[in-house]
């Protein structure tokens, strides 16, 4: 298969994901596949680990090797893979190895390349490849949700407003994802309405130049087990896409995405929910880098909420 052939073959599978055809798309992933492409000189986490070996009674090593919110949105799998695994050792950062740890169906958990693994009593893959090695559809997603528990005690929040979490920046993978806080200034004049940032990394310097009163502006934690009890706690969670939007759905949170108008296949096309979250809804730029009319959605949507939302019998 020559460049062309391989480029022309990831566009089908684009296409076929972004229309919800994942049918045809994991028929693309084959043709990739069987060509035997040497991603040798790729960054490790654009390669493809699994080789089509089936995984009935046999170990199964699943290897995170790209985003924390990869890792958390494709973990649903791990009882599938283990109601046809004779075991499953999931291989992860360290940070997610406490939020894993009570998911069912895994094993063993080993951090990131900390641990010698004899590769060839595996059938190894990574995180992402498990829709395709399952031949996902629309209708067979895995979204029964919570999947993931927090560790510990439940954190409680004061509970005589709407309260609302906020992540407006991700990493540095794809900055069309991210906005500045500057962007979700009109949020901060909704009445009945308290706001706790999620934020973490450069952006969080923003906060001192905002007009949000935030119930956490110095909070930096890197502990996603703390940041996990923390959105459990909250009414709903606002975020671009970044692990923090996946982390809120896992956990069966209320959550408005908002989204570039180039989004990643998982979104799919001129949807407003999610069928890998239940609890999710979608807000799309309608043209690319213009966020304006998706925080005008966003604002009215809260105004929504913050005029049903009653406080809890156990506040009072």
């Amino acid at each position: 298969m020559n460049a062309s052939e391989e480029i022309e073959l990831a566009r089908q599978w684009l296409d076929a994901a972004l229309a919800g055809d994942f049918t045809s798309a994991w028929t693309s992933s084959d043709q990739l596949r069987v060509a035997r492409i040497d991603y040798s000189e790729s960054e490790r986490w654009c390669r493809p680990l699994w080789d089509g070996s089936p995984i009935d009674n046999r170990n199964v090593l699943i290897r995170c090797w790209r985003g924390l919110g990869d890792a958390i949105h494709f973990i649903r799998y791990a009882p599938l893979v283990r109601s046809r695994a004779r075991s499953l050792l999931v291989e992860a950062p360290m940070a997610l190895i406490p939020l894993f740890r009570n998911v069912q169906g895994i094993d063993g958990l080993v951090e990131l390349d900390q641990a010698e693994l004899e590769a060839d009593d595996y059938v190894e893959m990574e995180i992402t490849e498990l829709p395709y090695v399952f031949r996902t559809t629309l209708e067979t997603i895995p979204c029964r949700i919570p999947y993931l528990e927090i560790p510990g005690h439940p954190l409680q929040t004061e509970k005589s407003q709407l309260t609302v979490g906020l992540c407006w920046c991700g990493g540095s993978y794809d900055l069309r994802r991210a906005m500045h806080l500057s962007d979700l200034e009109p949020l901060s004049e909704l009445s009945r309405t308290s706001f706790f940032q999620l934020q973490r990394g450069a952006a969080l310097k923003e906060i001192s130049k905002a007009s949000f009163r935030f119930q956490n502006p110095i909070d930096c934690s890197m502990d996603l087990c703390s940041t996990a009890a923390l959105i459990k706690s909250l009414d709903l969670i606002v975020s671009v896409d970044t692990m923090v939007a996946h982390l809120a759905g896992a956990l069966g949170k209320k959550v408005y995405l908002l989204l570039q108008a180039d989004s990643d296949w998982r979104w799919l096309r001129d949807r407003e929910d999610s069928p890998w979250y239940p609890t999710m809804h979608l807000l799309r730029q309608s043209q690319g880098g213009d966020w304006s009319p998706v925080v005008a959605n966003l604002v009215e949507k809260l105004k929504k909420d913050c005029e049903s939302w009653r406080m809890p019998a156990s506040a009072t």
